[in-house]
């Protein structure tokens, strides 16, 4: 097969060759000018060809980045309103316990727990209970 394939090359070859020296010079500068605009539209072609698909590949490109900036500003929404329910309830919490009058609750819980007292074992006031202890400690 393969000399067969280097006979027909060297045969068709030399044709040309032959059919070229045969030719006249008008004849081989048409042909030379064709030759070189058929030329020319290729490489203007596979030009065409390359621009369109970088064309396509920055429109893609394009198209991700903003698919990704609108899931990036999603996101950021997202961190910064659940940021904003964090910051409010913490300022909740220091308001309450900034605000909140504890010494008042505290003894109303304290005089509730006197009322309902049968337990002596229940400490309501630690200074309270403290005193007591030392007192019940030397009775016994």
């Amino acid at each position: 097969m393969s000399k067969n394939l280097l006979i027909g090359a060297l045969l068709g070859g030399t044709a040309t060759y032959v059919a070229w020296k045969l030719l006249s010079e008008e004849q081989r500068e048409k042909i030379k000018a064709n030759l070189s605009e058929c030329t020319t539209e290729v490489v203007d072609n596979a030009t065409d060809y390359a621009l369109n698909a970088l064309d396509i590949v920055d429109e893609k490109l394009a198209e991700r980045e903003a698919q990704t900036d609108e899931q990036l500003d999603n996101l950021s929404a997202r961190f910064n309103k659940a940021t904003d329910k964090v910051k409010d309830k913490a300022g909740k919490m220091v308001d309450r316990f900034t605000n909140d009058d504890f010494d008042k609750q505290t003894e109303n819980i304290r005089q509730q727990l006197a009322k309902n007292k049968k337990d002596e074992d229940i400490i309501i006031d630690a200074t309270n209970s403290a005193a007591e202890n030392d007192n019940s400690e030397k009775e016994d």
